[in-house]
């Protein structure tokens, strides 16, 4: 049962003309009027002909992608993983960056959607708060495919690794190495990744009978300079940890840098092990949780194409492996 102009103007007790007046942007109708309208178009699940038109002929060869940021080689190597698989099929890839803001998140998805994208890949900012905003792209049938950052509860594609396993290797690591008090320095609170990697932090403790402590675990987020704050809270504690795991590579690398400074030494003094295996931790000698970060690209934009080809929305999950590189900052010479 599909809605029309005259359903929304009938709903709203105004004409068919100023409906498709607000709907086409005319100057003649009042901003407020329009919003009204776009509203009321939105409640009842409104598709404008314009998509139907595109669904039967399906010819943009559009896809979007947004992520949160090109800082860390993380986003750009998915990225580069995604064109290598849809540049070869003539399609073109429109690529936003959310620079971790929820706002500037919507606004490239509305933008993306505005240009008739065949589908979008995305991964979430931070502190996305636009899961209602997804939840009507996915009930519209806009295929979407979610990739290492995801909504847990959003029926949606996604592709992931197992955060939880690898955050549980990664301290088990540091524990045979011979460390104890282990804190982590954990990402943003409702973040997918954040939950699964705190998650296997507190379980392997726990396995070796290692008593959890609440004050070691801190909420920091994940961009490098917020490593500072965490790091100067850690060691204002009175039993101090003697090992840090960091939800990823950036935070791990502040810490790294912020230890050097205070003339801390890694990995006498205190442990640390990263998450996403970047080319700098690697340089700086860090252990860390490697991501297949093209193959999550590749995956991505296959299951994006299957969902484009069947005209049908895909709601599996994708659990892709990982491997844990243990470097020099987590081998404590056994005195």
């Amino acid at each position: 049962m599909n809605v029309t102009i005259k359903d929304i103007a009938k709903a709203l007790g105004i004409s068919i003309a100023t409906v498709s007046r607000a709907m086409s942007n005319s100057p003649e109708i009042k901003t407020e009027t329009r919003e009204r309208v776009l509203e009321m178009a939105r409640k009842m699940n409104y598709k404008p002909n314009i998509w139907a038109r595109n669904l039967q002929n399906r010819q943009n060869n559009l896809i979007g992608v947004v992520v949160p940021e090109f800082i860390t080689f993380f986003f750009p190597e998915i990225i580069m993983g995604i064109q290598e698989v849809l540049n070869p099929l003539g399609y073109q890839v429109l690529i936003c960056s959310s620079c971790e803001s929820s706002e500037t998140e919507r606004k490239n998805v509305c933008m993306l959607e505005k240009n008739m994208v065949d589908g979008m890949i995305v991964s979430v900012s931070h502190e996305s708060k636009n899961r209602d905003l997804f939840e009507r792209l996915l009930n519209e049938h806009i295929p979407l495919v979610f990739v290492n950052r995801v909504f847990e509860d959003l029926p949606s594609a996604r592709i992931v690794i197992d955060d939880h396993k690898w955050a549980y290797k990664a301290v088990e690591h540091l524990i045979k190495a011979g460390y104890r008090k282990i804190a982590h320095l954990a990402g943003n609170e409702h973040l997918s990744v954040t939950k699964g990697r705190i998650q296997g932090y507190i379980d392997a403790l726990t396995d070796y009978g290692i008593p959890y402590d609440p004050r070691l675990l801190m909420h920091v987020g994940v961009q490098q300079q917020v490593a500072k704050v965490g790091l100067r809270y850690l060691l204002s504690l009175k039993v101090k940890p003697d090992a840090i795991f960091a939800v990823n590579d950036p935070v791990a690398i502040g810490v790294y840098l912020e230890l050097k400074e205070r003339g801390i030494r890694v990995p006498d003094d205190m442990g640390l092990v990263g998450f996403s295996d970047s080319p700098t931790g690697k340089v700086l000698g860090l252990s860390s949780v490697e991501q297949p970060t093209f193959e999550m690209g590749r995956k991505a934009a296959e299951m994006l194409l299957w969902q484009i080809q069947h005209k049908e929305i895909n709601t599996e999950t994708l659990v892709l492996d990982a491997k844990l590189n243990i470097r020099k900052s987590s081998m404590r010479q056994h005195h």
